[in-house]
């Protein structure tokens, strides 16, 4: 199983409800089973986290102290508690949560703990066995365990080295067409509230009222402020009774308003691949790719073709918020913009003795007009690759915000004698053309439109210990800027372009740009 991951293992700031969350949320594969489920099937048990708690271990130096610490802390969490530098165990309170939106900041007080001159010894293990008596249903205990060693590698390793059922992998994660039950929507944690960052066309949350751009007050009538992210992700998802009550603050008329809205549960699937003909008479086409899942290439292929013979003159792909997935269904996107035989990017492997692997084109492109990509900072992993790669060879203009910044792939395997349990570990970094990696620094837009004043979480702002390239790129990320045509402050022009993409400012400048840039006669 090769993989380019996940975006966020640990601390879930870009919430996508179409997605599953590795450890933390209940998505269901089918309507049949939440993630406890899939966990309380393996052979998991409280023994596994024994051994990495180890006083001698845990007390050795500052990586191995705060490994200990953020798996305390994230079993602690998931039941409602926190855990003191000195040991204590109490219910979280709303100033906690709001100082743990990340795992830097979760661990800030810790680091601070190992820095002192005393260094206690921190009781990791009874920590560890006290909490086991906190969890009200045994079925849930697998899952537990599974955060505690989740949240240690996150420190020990990196923060997207994992442990995840099998199962759950292969029924969901890397399939297409699994049905999960979902609301279709993705928001954004803030320390207040949840910013709405995206609803999806047709989906309960759309016929429910709910709009991009929105603030989410409260979830069932309890207040946002007071949930960690994990316990949000759970709370978003509908009740047995099939509905999900909204509070929510939104802009009308200048004037600030409270809505409450309900979801109702229905079987709606997010799609892979979408694709439209925007209005105007620029007749630009507009093809979103959420996830880079088996079989993601053949829809954007179908549904380009389908562009093309609507006859859509330029090409905007939308890859915001979409947080990755498998890197060669990424290189067979790529292909469809690209000629046959050129270098897309190499991973490189952090060992050095086995070879890069090299990713080039192997048939003819099937777009050759003008294309725009639209990225944000929930942009990562295998859309990074992709949103790179166009940009790096020249190929086209990124427009949005600057990327997550995840450069790194992991490759999966059974985790030692546990056969329901599969492990993902960091391997290497993928690398562009011209040889830079996007790890850490994210990709910059060639345009900037930012979507509004609530600034992207990404790979260094949200990690404790992210791997660091030897190489980490300082300078140009692309020669792209070089080649970019400005167009012509024209109110007139804006209008013949036909932008009507409503409150989306985003898709609105990226539609204005292919259809100047054709007025302009460029190439992209």
């Amino acid at each position: 199983m090769k993989s380019s991951g996940k975006l966020a293992l640990l601390i879930v700031l870009e919430l996508a409800l179409f997605l599953p969350s590795w450890f933390g949320a209940d998505k269901i594969d089918r309507g049949t089973k939440t993630i406890e489920e899939y966990w309380a099937e393996t052979d998991l048990s409280p023994s596994e986290l024994d051994s990495l708690l180890d006083p001698r271990i845990c007390h050795s130096d500052r990586i191995s102290f705060l490994s200990c610490a953020n798996s305390v802390l994230l079993v602690a969490e998931k039941l409602g508690y926190s855990v003191s530098t000195q040991g204590q165990i109490s219910p979280l309170t709303r100033q906690e949560i709001q100082g743990r939106i990340t795992e830097k900041e979760a661990l800030q007080n810790w680091a601070k703990e190992w820095a002192t001159k005393t260094k206690k010894e921190v009781p990791f293990k009874s920590i560890w066995h006290q909490l086991q008596d906190l969890a009200e249903r045994p079925k849930q205990m697998p899952q537990l365990v599974a955060a505690g060693l989740n949240g240690y590698l996150s420190i020990a390793k990196d923060p997207h080295s994992y442990v995840i059922p099998l199962a759950y992998y292969e029924e969901v994660i890397s399939r297409n067409d699994a049905r999960q039950n979902n609301l279709g929507f993705i928001i954004r944690r803030a320390p207040d509230y949840a910013f709405v960052r995206k609803v999806f066309e047709a989906s309960p949350a759309m016929r429910a009222g709910l709009k991009k751009g929105d603030r989410i007050l409260q979830i069932n009538g309890v207040d946002v402020a007071l949930m960690l992210p994990s316990a949000l992700t759970e709370a978003l998802r509908p009740s047995k009774e099939g509905r999900l009550s909204l509070k929510v603050e939104r802009w009308e008329h200048e004037q600030k308003l409270n809505k409450y809205l309900e979801i109702l549960r229905s079987d709606y699937v997010t799609p892979t691949v979408t694709a439209s003909i925007l209005n105007g008479r620029s007749r630009t086409g507009l093809l979103s790719i959420n996830k880079f899942a088996h079989e993601t290439c053949a829809s954007a292929r179908e549904s380009l073709a389908s562009l093309m013979r609507q006859e859509a003159s330029g090409i905007l792909l939308d890859l915001r918020d979409n947080p990755g997935g498998q890197v060669e269904e990424a290189a067979c996107v790529l292909n469809l913009f690209v000629p046959k035989g050129r270098l897309l990017f190499e991973t490189r492997y952090l060992d050095g003795k086995r070879p890069a692997d090299l990713y080039r084109t192997e048939n003819k492109e099937l777009f050759t007009g003008p294309l725009a990509v639209l990225i944000n900072s929930g942009s990562a992993s295998a859309s990074e690759i992709v949103a790179g790669a166009l940009k790096d060879l020249g190929r086209a203009t990124l427009i949005g915000e600057k990327t997550f910044g995840k450069g790194t792939f992991q490759d999966g395997r059974l985790w030692g004698s546990h056969t329901r349990v599969a492990v993902f570990e960091t391997q290497g970094m993928y690398y562009f053309p011209s040889g830079w990696t996007p790890q850490v620094v994210g990709i910059e837009p060639d345009i900037a439109v930012e979507f509004n004043e609530l600034s992207g979480n990404r790979e260094a702002e949200l990690f404790y210990n992210p791997v660091l390239p030897k190489d980490l790129w300082t300078g140009p990320q692309s020669l792209t800027w070089l080649q970019m045509m400005q167009c012509q402050d024209d109110a007139a022009l804006w209008e013949e372009a036909g932008s009507h993409s409503g409150d989306d400012t985003q898709l609105m400048k990226a539609q204005e740009w292919l259809f100047c840039h054709r007025q302009a006669g460029g190439s992209l």
